[in-house]
């Protein structure tokens, strides 16, 4: 054959280059990134990378710019007039390429703004969670709070949403940004693990507010650490009431709301304390097989003395069960109170129980454990019986979270 056809065939055979190209498009229609990577039909990962390294680089600037990413593949190299490895500098052969590809449509570009939410959110960078954000209230005052910085960033005022809140400890401020969230979460979060703990001791009332304001003291404010504002900016939260307001005394119902209202975690301490507090104001009927609970050993004998005393009840109906249970769940009301008392918890929980003296819990827990121990006759039990005036039984104490 010869050489010539040789040739013919060759590029008849050859198969083509083609890539995949990533840009990140200004809102001037300027270029500002660019990567180009071999195209597999496959591939499903490198625009997540290329976009994870595009807001990365973008939430260390001082504003997330409102830029988009867009992404086309199995495009023949010898049509891609730039590549990854050089600056764009012409921007008009950029735009040209764009339109000769389809534009700019939902299928092929991402807002970066909304990659570095998911991103700060940690959540992962799929279509599902870039078409929610579109109706997430907390990506909409992400937005918003970026475009008033850019006007800030040239000299202009621009009206910002605050997040203010207000204990006897002093007053903090946040911002909407990514840093600014992150901050009130993270504030949130140490609030409720340390709800139960001396520094919360001069602590009654949190108020959270929501003003909005075109004052450079009040971004000043929200970009630092402050828990102290100036009487002018005190004068601004005067004309405002609280969006809400939690009761921070150290009660278990407290603690549920504050967590719930704000989607926070609960601490295994805090849950453990919350179990004993529920106890101690109403009784112990059964805890289920948690060993999470720090004190399920201490519970024990409570816990063995109920299954004699409906053991006892079955096999002789004269049998004084509700006295008895009425004592058992005294014990268990007086042992929580001790157990709590070393916890530490700040002095405004007081728990005080009327029919048991916290003189009494050794005797009473005692007389728990020997009940199960020498089971006897209901006569005999009579007689050995503490003493004290009756607590009706109550439901299971389990925290309601």
């Amino acid at each position: 054959m010869p050489a010539w056809m040789e040739k013919i065939k060759d590029r008849l055979t050859e198969k083509e280059d083609l890539k995949s190209l990533f840009i990140e498009l200004l809102p001037d229609n300027r270029v500002s990134t660019v990567m180009v990577v071999s195209y597999v039909p496959t591939d499903k990962d490198s625009f997540p990378v290329f976009m994870d390294l595009v807001a990365r680089i973008a939430m260390d600037q001082k504003t997330v710019p409102d830029n988009l990413l867009l992404h086309f593949e199995g495009i023949p190299a010898k049509d891609i007039p730039f590549t990854s490895k050089l600056p764009v500098k012409d921007s008009e052969k950029a735009l040209r390429f764009i339109v000769s590809h389809g534009g700019i449509t939902k299928n092929n570009s991402v807002p970066l703004r909304k990659v570095a939410y998911l991103r700060a959110c940690q959540k992962e960078l799929t279509a599902e969670n870039f078409q929610a954000l579109d109706h997430s209230p907390g990506y909409k005052r992400f937005v918003a709070y970026e475009d008033a910085m850019e006007k800030v960033a040239s000299g202009k005022q621009a009206k910002q949403f605050y997040t203010i809140v207000e204990t006897e400890q002093g007053i903090r401020v946040f911002n909407d940004g990514l840093s600014g969230t992150r901050k009130f979460r993270d504030y949130l979060q140490s609030t409720a693990d340390n709800f139960y703990s001396g520094s919360l001791r001069d602590v009654e009332s949190l108020n959270i507010y929501r003003i909005e304001t075109v004052s450079r003291r009040m971004l000043e404010l929200s970009n630092g650490n402050q828990t102290s504002m100036p009487q002018a900016a005190m004068g601004i939260l005067a004309n405002y009431k609280p969006s809400v307001t939690f009761d921070m005394h150290p009660t278990g119902e407290n603690l549920d709301r504050f967590i719930t209202a704000n989607t926070l975690e609960l601490s295994a301490r805090n849950w453990n304390i919350m179990t004993l507090q529920d106890i101690a104001d109403r009784g112990y009927a059964h805890l289920p097989a948690d060993e999470s609970f720090a004190y399920k050993k201490d519970f024990l004998p409570v816990e063995k003395s109920i299954r004699d005393i409906i053991r006892q009840k079955d096999l002789c109906p004269d049998y004084p069960f509700q006295q008895k249970m009425d004592e058992l769940q005294n014990a268990a009301k007086s042992l929580a109170v001790t157990l709590l008392s070393r916890e530490g918890i700040r002095k405004n929980y007081q728990r005080t129980i009327q029919s048991v003296g916290v003189l009494k819990d050794i005797i009473q827990v005692q007389a728990a454990v020997k009940l199960h121990n020498n089971p006897e006759s209901p006569r005999n039990n009579e007689k050995k019986k503490v003493k004290t005036k009756n607590a009706s039984p109550k439901k299971q104490a389990k925290p309601k979270l």
